[in-house]
């Protein structure tokens, strides 16, 4: 394959100041070990999505069996849609995307780590959820390789690159090997 897979990433592990406290979350061992053997797409859903930065925090919370995005501090906000709108918007601009390396417990961007809250956020109810962003991209890529800044030693970094590769390849021979 002469271009290199293209990975999205969540813009903070790359030093990009948009969380929501207006900080970063730069990863070295990213820059190092999986920068050089891809194309990165460095996004911030949230930022994406107008929130600003920096922005009032948002939880995760179960609401009558759905996941919500709401405001921490402002309960009545709610984000909810515009996450998954930012996801789907990614796939149907990015189908070549091979991989995608998350920061975790993110309300857009965990997997398996965002913390979920009872309706008035009162009680965190489990810890494993699913970020709204990643949630809707991966309903488009149900084998959408991920890696998160938890998982960052060199086992499964090269795990997450040889899973990027293998997707890269079927995408490339479903494209008759032009992408």
């Amino acid at each position: 394959m002469s271009e290199q897979p293209l990975v999205g990433i969540s813009s903070c592990l790359t030093g990009m100041a948009v969380r929501y406290d207006g900080r970063h979350k730069y990863q070295s061992a990213v820059m190092a070990a999986i920068a050089p053997k891809v194309r990165l797409l460095p996004l911030c859903p949230e930022s994406m999505a107008g929130m600003g930065i920096p922005r009032g925090p948002v939880n995760l919370i179960e609401q009558r069996g759905q996941i919500r995005a709401r405001g921490r501090d402002d309960p009545e906000r709610d984000v909810t849609e515009r996450l998954l709108t930012m996801g789907r918007i990614v796939a149907r601009t990015y189908p070549d995307l091979c991989g995608y390396v998350l920061q975790s417990r993110s309300p857009s961007c965990g997997f398996g780590s965002t913390p979920i809250w009872n309706a008035d956020q009162s009680q965190m109810i489990r810890s494993d959820g699913h970020g709204l962003f990643v949630s809707a991209l991966l309903k488009a890529f149900p084998d959408l390789p991920l890696l998160d800044d938890r998982q960052l030693d060199p086992g499964s970094i090269a795990r997450f690159l040889t899973a990027v590769r293998e997707r890269a390849e079927a995408i490339g021979s479903r494209h008759g090997g032009n992408h």
